[in-house]
């Protein structure tokens, strides 16, 4: 079984600073209106980030650079000025959000992740077919830099505040060093956890349920229930169990693949929040 997943249970209501990534779309409004009922709940700030990309045209006269460093400055003006329009929109004047606009060689995921943030929330459209396994989407990248916690929507669910979560586990015992806290605590407590064994799979269902009580011992969780799904991949096992469960919020927890490596392996995680229809929680695990 390929993909390391575990739900926290742990009520966590330190939440002081909320990042939204944004391109100024309607899209990317859906993340703020999000965060927004966040900020408002747990008492938090907004930062609000906007990214311009360096030019990567060559002047090639002294008059060619001249204007492309005017063009570069009209945009950056206008991005400033939208961005600002935005952060002083009257529906978030009851909440402090601080526009951040990013023009330098580091790229947008740095520009974001460099920042200090208890939550990343964003809006994807999600990525499928070649542009998949090639590209993949701006969330997945996000979520493989990211160090808190990233939830993924793909349109506004307001107020964000999940009773039905599904929570997707993998008997990694290396979880249980590096256990994230659950984020939204003050919205009710996480009870749903499924494990999916496929057809590689060489864990019992026995083993199974041992790990999970010795977990919830550990961990204090109580009252919790526990389906152990078949299905041909574990992405899929996880999104029909969420799918029948009416759940609405999955929340998974990944170590994380870069490079040629997640090239050639993928990830659970990338695959569930490409094609999940409700929000997907994600926690980075580095151990």
């Amino acid at each position: 079984m390929s993909g390391c997943f575990v739900l926290s249970i742990k009520i966590h209501l330190y939440m002081k600073t909320i990042l939204v990534p944004t391109d100024l779309s309607p899209l990317a409004d859906s993340a703020l209106q999000v965060a927004a009922g966040l900020a408002r709940t747990y008492g938090a700030e907004i930062l609000l980030v906007h990214y311009i990309p360096f030019s990567i045209a060559h002047a090639g006269t002294s008059e060619d650079s001249l204007a492309i460093a005017s063009y570069l400055d009209e945009q950056e003006a206008k991005a400033e000025s939208d961005l600002q329009q935005v952060a002083e929109n009257p529906l978030y004047q009851d909440i402090p959000v601080t526009p951040v606009l990013c023009r330098d060689a580091s790229g947008l995921y740095k520009a974001m992740t460099e920042r200090q943030a208890d939550l990343i929330v964003l809006a994807t459209h999600g990525a499928s077919g070649l542009d998949e396994w090639l590209f993949g989407s701006n969330a997945e990248h996000i979520v493989r830099s990211a160090h808190c916690p990233v939830l993924v929507v793909k349109q506004a669910v307001v107020p964000f505040a999940p009773t039905n979560a599904v929570a997707a586990i993998d008997v990694d015992d290396a979880l249980k060093q590096h256990w994230p806290p659950y984020p939204f605590g003050a919205t009710g407590s996480l009870k749903q956890f499924v494990y999916v064994s496929t057809p590689s799979d060489n864990c019992v269902p026995e083993g199974v349920h041992a790990w999970m009580h010795e977990l919830a011992r550990e961990k204090g969780i109580t009252d919790y229930e526990l389906h152990i799904r078949l299905a041909r991949s574990v992405q899929d096992g996880i999104l029909n169990y969420a799918q029948e469960r009416q759940a609405d919020l999955i929340v998974l927890y990944t170590h994380g693949h870069t490079g040629l490596r997640h090239l050639l392996q993928g990830s659970v995680a990338d695959d569930v929040l490409n094609h999940a229809s409700v929000p997907v929680l994600i926690q980075r695990i580095n151990n």
